[in-house]
Formats: structure tokens, C-alpha cells, sequence
């Protein structure tokens, strides 16, 4: 999923048709993630919820949320996989919902993925130098978060997304990489502040 996502992002660059079928394949990616996770659900009513946990879960349902809406407007303003669908009247009403809710799941996502970073990096002296790296390539992505107009994207300045069909495609992927790794890196940073938060309530 978190390959697809920058990919999605890009979607005039790389094709409505393969648009679709990328976000199709997302879809179906989600709910095989869910089928694989639905231990989740099962102890979701149970237990304590700590702020880390509240925090998780919150993002949890949000991206559930997001999961839900997003295919649906997708599927509404379909030109190539579902165009059998009766879309008059809703086509242009799912465009105007589609554009903010992309670039925030885009944001949620990346966060979600940084929630679970901890147990991809290495346990040994190599994590910091793993750290340092990932650092150092999300600062790089503030500046591609403000160079992509994400603000404006986010909270609905701009209507539409304007692309420059001229830039090598591996920038525009870059960039957006970079982003990414910013808000992964915010979801670790999060994570471990309220896991130390925790430890410090106890003692």
C-alpha cells in the first residue's frame, strides 16, 4: 500500500486508467490488511486504552473512515473501470471530495505507517544511523510538503491540482517519498513520546 500511495498521488502523471486500477488495488490491498489485522477489531472493546493506544485507535478509524469514502468517490467519478455506474448529478460532487481526502490519507497513511516503525528498524548500533538517515530526508521533506502546495490541498485553497507535465516523473515521486517519510517519522516521534509518557507514569 505505502508503494501505491506515492503512485496515486501522481495519477496524471502515470494515466487515469492505471489510476484506477491502482486505487482498486488499494482498495482490495485495505481490506486484506483488515482480514489479516481483524484480531484488532475483536479486542478493540477490551482492555485499557493508554494514550498511545487511544491515539493508534483514533487513527485506526480515521483511516477506516477515509478507506470508505475515498473508493466510493473514486468509483463516482470513474472514466474507465466503472462507467457502467449511474454517475449523472454525482460525478462532480465525488471530484470535489476525492482531491482533499487524497492528500489527506496520504498524510494519515504515512502517519499510521510511522506508528509501526519501531519494529522495522534495527535493534542494534544501527539503528541510530538508520534514525539519522530517515531524519535527515523528512527535513528535506518539509520542504517538498510546502513546494507541493500540500497546505492549500489540504484545506481546500485550491480546487485542483496542477501538474508540470514537463518534470521528470522520478522528482514529483521523490518529493512526495520525502513527505511521506516526514509523516512516518511524526507518527514514530508521537509514539515514542507517549510511550515515555506512560513509562514516566508508572514510576
Amino acid at each position: 500500500m505505502l508503494l501505491l500511495l506515492p503512485l496515486l498521488m501522481a495519477y496524471s502523471l502515470i494515466g487515469e486508467a492505471f489510476h484506477e486500477v491502482a486505487g482498486t488495488l488499494m482498495l482490495v490491498l485495505f481490506l486484506l490488511h483488515h482480514w489479516f489485522n481483524r484480531a484488532w477489531w475483536k479486542s478493540l472493546f477490551k482492555g485499557r486504552y493508554s494514550p498511545q493506544r487511544v491515539f493508534q485507535t483514533a487513527l485506526n478509524l480515521l483511516l477506516l473512515i477515509f478507506m470508505i469514502v475515498q473508493p466510493l468517490c473514486g468509483i463516482l467519478m470513474s472514466k474507465h473501470l466503472y462507467t457502467f455506474l449511474p454517475t449523472d448529478g454525482i460525478s462532480s460532487v465525488a471530484r470535489a471530495i476525492h482531491l482533499p481526502l487524497a492528500n489527506w490519507g496520504f498524510v494519515l497513511m504515512s502517519l499510521h505507517a510511522g506508528t509501526h516503525l519501531g519494529v522495522m528498524l534495527p535493534k542494534d548500533k544501527k539503528k541510530t544511523a538508520v534514525l539519522g538517515c530517515l531524519g535527515a530526508v523528512s527535513l528535506y521533506g518539509v520542504y517538498a510538503f510546502i513546494k507541493r502546495q500540500f497546505p492549500a490541498y489540504l484545506f481546500l485553497r485550491l480546487p485542483f491540482v496542477f501538474f508540470d507535465y514537463s518534470e521528470p516523473r522520478f522528482f514529483f515521486l521523490a518529493d512526495y517519498l520525502a513527505v511521506m517519510l516526514l509523516f512516518a517519522m511524526l507518527g514514530y516521534g508521537i509514539i515514542l513520546l507517549l510511550k515515555r509518557k506512560q513509562y514516566n507514569n508508572r514510576t
